[in-house]
């Protein structure tokens, strides 16, 4: 009877002692910082100072190059006016070896869809190539053609056909950057 006593006893103690400890602190999640904040103002500044249209999706920026002033309007050629300006944008770029450029070609859909495609591709490359000339590196670079795919504004307008024919360059983190947002830091 006195094993069972003291066994009782034993027991209840360390049920006490357990119920007693103090719980551990929660661990603090930090979120890594944002990527596409300390960019934004400096990007939206130089783009709208050359008129084009600056958008912040989360963590990506869309920058939006119109042709029209750009380019030729029928043709890929670059104009003298929409050099500078991409000039300027690839001088802001140049420097940050953080981002990664998908340079993304629209058209509106008057024509030939083939024919768009191939237009909004080869006009993608030509802002591609200033950038690279602007020292943009690249291997930081994507190329796409959307052609009349992907519309912004409505094509059975002349506003909105022209809304429609642009260059996109969408900025996002690089892939090792995304790896190191993606991993749980404690």
């Amino acid at each position: 009877m006195k094993k069972l006593t003291m066994l009782s006893a034993v027991t209840l103690s360390l049920a006490l002692a357990a119920c007693s400890s103090t719980p551990e602190a929660p661990v603090a999640v930090v979120a890594p910082p944002s990527w596409a904040e300390p960019r934004i103002a400096g990007i939206t500044a130089v783009a709208q100072a050359q008129g084009y249209e600056v958008q912040r999706e989360g963590e990506r920026i869309r920058l939006i190059i119109p042709v029209d002033g750009t380019f030729h309007p029928q043709r890929t050629l670059l104009l003298p006016a929409g050099l500078g300006p991409l000039s300027k944008m690839a001088q802001a770029l140049k420097g940050d070896l953080e981002s990664q450029y998908a340079v993304i070609g629209h058209s509106s859909s008057d024509g030939d869809q083939e024919l768009n495609r191939r237009l909004s591709m080869e006009r993608a490359q030509a802002v591609a190539s200033i950038l690279m000339l602007g020292g943009v590196s690249s291997k930081q670079m994507s190329l796409h053609t959307m052609g009349e795919d992907k519309p912004m504004a409505d094509n059975s307008t002349s506003v909105g056909r022209d809304l429609n024919r642009r260059v996109e360059i969408l900025l996002t983190p690089s892939p090792a950057r995304i790896a190191l947002a993606n991993q749980t830091v404690r």
